[in-house]
């Protein structure tokens, strides 16, 4: 009995001496990294702890859009041994936090907590087990998208009843984008639309070849499409004014997950959650790893609970689209 006891407090006084205690003069290091720079999800996750009067310090890393920076900022990070390793995108977690393989549950980063958002499928992407906890014990993240079950619901609502035909124009360099449409092929069929798929060609280092957009949307406009939907890829995302300046060429609306595509470019609907509150969302979740000493893998991996409905009213006149009055009710209208 002595020996189980002892064994127990010597557990206990070796867990509390491993707990942090964070102060000004000795802050929380967040290394966070990046795919595109410090955009609204960033903005959001750190301004969100600084209004908390946490202390925290950041070093912020990006790959500006460059795989070839990812082993770099791996081993930096590994180096710099920070207390919070926070990855944005698909592409940046893949490879910082690493993917689940077999029986190997760890990270790349070994036994430093990790936090990723901005990852379209973590569960796909092979990042994470489920959304309730990630089966890693040193990762943990945070949901970011609107289901496309709603996303196509909402189009659906848009479009009227028939049969939609709806195309998506993807890349097979960008995992995210092919685990999207994959989803969009299997709810096809339980949602009663037509999936017309492209991809990009790609060049030797497996990125889209360059001016592509007008050649495959001059191809969609002959085959009666309904809508472009743009559910997740960068790629589309950073083209997106010369992607919905050439589908309203032809007269074709661009719906997409992304709000940026309706309230920064000329898309027409999105159903999509703002960066910003994301961004907030893993602040709450790096506060609970670092301020209340919680087991990364131990905690749920959380989604927004609300999500904003976007409409281009110029956009909606230019093709004489209305929106039905029920979506009007519930949508933040853009140059109404």
């Amino acid at each position: 009995m002595k020996i189980i006891i002892t064994v127990l407090l010597s557990l206990f006084i070796c867990t509390n001496l491993s707990a942090k205690t964070f102060t000004t003069d000795n802050p929380a290091q967040i290394y966070i990294s990046l795919w595109r720079g410090c955009e609204e999800a960033c903005q959001g996750f750190k301004q969100s702890l600084l209004d908390q009067n946490l202390p925290v310090e950041f070093i912020v890393r990006d790959a500006a859009r460059d795989k070839l920076k990812l082993p770099a900022m791996l081993a930096e990070a590994i180096e710099l041994r920070p207390d919070l390793v926070v990855t944005w995108g698909t592409s940046v977690s893949k490879h910082i936090i690493g993917q689940m393989t077999g029986s190997n549950t760890g990270s790349n980063l070994g036994d430093i907590p990790a936090l990723f958002m901005i990852v379209a499928d973590p569960i796909g992407a092979g990042i994470a087990k489920s959304y309730q906890q990630s089966g890693r014990q040193n990762v943990t993240g945070v949901r970011n998208r609107v289901p496309e079950k709603v996303q196509i619901r909402t189009i659906q609502d848009y479009l009227g009843p028939g049969k939609k035909r709806i195309a998506v124009i993807y890349s097979t360099s960008e995992l995210n984008s092919v685990l999207n449409t994959e989803k969009l092929q299997k709810l096809s069929v339980s949602l009663d639309f037509e999936l017309i798929k492209r991809q990009y060609r790609l060049d030797d280092n497996g990125k889209p070849l360059p001016d592509q957009l007008p050649e495959i949307m001059r191809e969609l406009s002959q085959l009666d499409i309904d809508i472009i939907y743009v559910g997740s890829s960068s790629y589309n995302l950073q083209n997106r004014l010369e992607f919905t300046a050439e589908a309203g060429r032809y007269g074709i609306p661009v719906a997409s997950g992304y709000g940026n595509m309706v309230t920064k470019a000329d898309g027409l609907l999105a159903v999509a959650n703002r960066y910003y509150n994301v961004g907030k969302l893993a602040a709450n979740q790096a506060r609970k790893v670092l301020f209340e000493q919680q087991i990364p893998g131990d905690l749920e991996i959380p989604s927004l609970s609300r999500y904003s409905v976007f409409i281009n009213m110029d956009i909606a006149r230019k093709l004489e689209m209305y929106p039905p009055i029920q979506l009007l009710r519930l949508a933040e209208l853009i140059n109404p």
